[in-house]
């Protein structure tokens, strides 16, 4: 059987389409949400480290973990997810823009780990990887409209 058969892609696929992400930008949202589950693994991996071993505080822990993160993203991101966009906008310039819009998706991050585990009594760990993933959404479509926006002027000579 076909993977595209089943009823799980055409959810996921209709999921996709109704946040927004056209049919041309599946494969690059693909290769977003890989490097978007190393940067999981990346900053569950320190701030469990950090929290655990340098028994540094949940509140100070997370933001250490979100930047390591962030940067590595950002490196792949780069390399791959976006490489073939052609922008007009430099290297740091780009790691600007990707610092500025995964701030946002940072926010979200940290607060909503903040809000499960204080509030809600969540597991840390638990509200972490909730906060990461309502920031991954926010994270892709900026960074897409804006970091690694093809250049309008590059855009019309296709």
């Amino acid at each position: 059987m076909d993977y595209r058969s089943t009823r799980i892609y055409y959810w996921f696929m209709r999921l996709l389409l109704r946040l927004g992400i056209q049919p041309g930008k599946m494969k690059e949202f693909m290769k977003f949400a890989v490097v978007g589950g190393s940067g999981v693994l990346v900053n569950m991996g320190f701030f469990f480290a950090i929290t655990r071993f340098a028994g540094i505080r949940m509140e100070f822990a997370s933001p250490i973990a979100i930047e390591i993160s962030i940067l590595c993203n950002f490196f792949l991101n780069n390399a791959w997810t976006f490489r073939k966009r052609d922008t007009k906008v430099g290297f740091s310039g780009r790691i600007l823009r990707y610092h500025l819009v995964t701030a946002v998706a940072g926010v979200v991050n940290y607060f909503t780990l903040l809000l499960l585990a204080n509030v809600f009594g969540m597991h840390d760990l638990i509200a972490n990887l909730i906060g990461i993933l309502l920031g991954t959404f926010i994270n892709f479509f900026l960074n897409s409209l804006w970091t690694w926006r093809v250049s309008p002027v590059l855009e019309e000579q296709k």
